[in-house]
């Protein structure tokens, strides 16, 4: 794993830097809203939070990660841009019925705002996202550290102070998040001014496959989407909405190291996986040992850092968090560890998507969510100490399932 000194000053430095920017935002965030914002409306505020990723993180997923895998070396990128966003109009009926679902599931009770809001949030936050993975994929990191950028200050600041100084409760975080994506949006498309204003090439060149257009990551993004809002949920049915309230301040909390750590090793390493090559077993092996280095050095670093944090949180209760959450200290080993292990299965999802393993993914991605999915269950049916526990053992799945199938898939004859 060789690091030049253009690597670190072009792409290592703006990883780091968006990053610790994040990281600040979400100190000022989880300071504003210990103090400013109900427990109880920050738990049902939570269940909204974990919604929103059915856009980008489940209906466009494979738009993302084509984006990812194919822009650098795309031949018409304004074609492929438009082609993207046909796309994203295209699929938007699947976003629809999503987003009613999740409504009346989730806010019966006001259905249209909550509803409108969440549909709206979740494709703008889905364009972001793809302008920053465009622009991350062609290693133009010094621009999309200014999406992070604002997308951390807004997300972290808006709905908050919003709640605080509109005395409009609950609704006015919600709107807090949407004012957040909708800036978002316009920071990522001028972000990309140049391509939309170039003209697609003639005749136009389609460049997305089945593999990426069709349903084939929906299912397993569906999956990762249960993984990362599952726990807010099991919290909420099963020990109420308050109880809900601490747990989503100690995730925000908890997250915050272990989700850094881990987009600066996927961002900086991700493009290298994808330029290696595979078709010789010794090029798969070599490949593999450079994603296990990267797991086992993300694995070591994101536990040592939350277990770090947790000691440190009793000194944070008063500067940081209100007095008013100091039930949500004992919750933070447990959300950052189960952070830690959703993170390492995405090491070895990326394994196979850089061998071109694309078919494969669905085993390894689905066993190891099998196994979260179900203890998660199991140990909240059997009591909160039982969850907490259980969260923090999580790390060992994505190693002893995610790993073992992706590298059996990575090494069979195609």
């Amino acid at each position: 794993m060789k690091i030049s000194r253009a690597d670190v000053c072009q792409r290592l430095l703006p990883i780091v830097l968006s990053q610790a920017f994040g990281l600040v935002c979400g100190i000022v965030g989880v300071r504003l809203t210990s103090h400013l914002v109900d427990p109880a409306d920050y738990g049902r505020y939570g269940i909204f939070t974990s919604l929103i990723p059915i856009g980008s993180g489940v209906i466009y997923i494979g738009l993302v990660k084509f984006l990812n895998r194919h822009w650098r070396d795309a031949a018409d990128r304004p074609g492929l841009l438009w082609e993207v966003l046909g796309a994203t109009i295209r699929k938007a009926p699947w976003l629809v019925a999503a987003s009613v679902l999740g409504t009346l599931i989730a806010a019966p009770g006001h259905p249209w705002f909550f509803g409108s809001l969440l549909l709206t949030s979740a494709y703008l936050l889905s364009l972001t996202q793809l302008a920053q993975v465009a622009l991350q994929a062609a290693r133009e990191h010094w621009r999309d550290l200014g999406i992070a950028a604002s997308v951390s200050a807004t997300r972290s600041l808006l709905p908050p102070l919003l709640y605080s100084f509109s005395g409009a409760g609950f609704r006015a975080l919600l709107v807090g998040f949407f004012s957040h994506t909708l800036l978002g949006t316009l920071v990522g498309g001028w972000s990309l001014r140049r391509w939309w204003r170039q003209a697609p090439a003639q005749p136009r060149i389609r460049s997305l496959t089945p593999n990426y257009d069709g349903p084939r990551f929906v299912l397993l993004a569906l999956v990762n989407w249960t993984l990362l809002g599952l726990n807010r949920w099991l919290v909420v049915w099963f020990f109420g909405a308050e109880t809900a309230g601490y747990f989503t301040l100690a995730g925000n909390i908890g997250l915050i190291l272990p989700a850094m750590l881990g987009l600066i090793m996927q961002q900086f390493r991700q493009p290298v996986w994808f330029e290696a090559g595979h078709a010789s077993l010794a090029q798969r092996k070599a490949l593999l040992r450079d994603v296990d280095l990267t797991a086992l050095l993300y694995t070591g670093l994101a536990l040592g850092m939350t277990g770090a944090l947790q000691t440190a949180m009793p000194l944070l209760v008063g500067p940081v968090v209100n007095a008013s959450y100091l039930p949500a200290i004992v919750f933070v080993l447990a959300t950052g560890f189960s952070t830690v292990s959703i993170t390492i299965g995405a090491f070895y999802h990326t394994l196979l998507l850089a061998a071109k393993r694309e078919r494969d993914c669905s085993a390894a991605d689905l066993s190891g969510a099998a196994c979260l999915i179900a203890g998660g269950f199991i140990s909240a049916w059997s009591g909160l100490e039982w969850l907490k526990g259980w969260l923090v053992v999580s790390p060992v799945v994505p190693w002893l399932v995610n790993r073992t199938v992706a590298r059996r898939a990575l090494f069979k004859s195609v």
